[in-house]
């Protein structure tokens, strides 16, 4: 399980653009691209703006009607995916 205090960024190769509904990152390394829903733009957004995990967590529960276990288990797959491409690294 994730650390709840860890935090992340977005790395330096990860260019992260809003477009309508969805956002568009690009790697800029690879030159592939990726999409984010509403729901996983506002957890990079959050995570990219300092907050912790559990932080990022807390917000998207106070937003949408979800539980904690469930998003918590969400953003955990969000970041393995994002840190595993090499968008999201960890903010030390």
């Amino acid at each position: 399980m994730l650390d709840s205090n860890i935090k992340f960024k977005l790395s330096d190769n990860a260019l992260f653009q809003k477009v309508v509904d969805e956002t568009v990152i690009l790697d800029s390394v690879t030159g592939q691209y990726y999409t984010l829903d509403p729901i996983g733009t506002e957890m990079v957004e959050a995570l990219n703006a300092g907050k912790t995990v559990s932080q990022v967590v807390a917000l998207i529960e106070q937003d949408y009607d979800a539980n904690a276990e469930n998003i918590q288990a969400d953003l955990t797959e969000l970041i393995d995916k994002m840190t595993g491409k090499g968008l999201l690294v960890e903010d030390v």
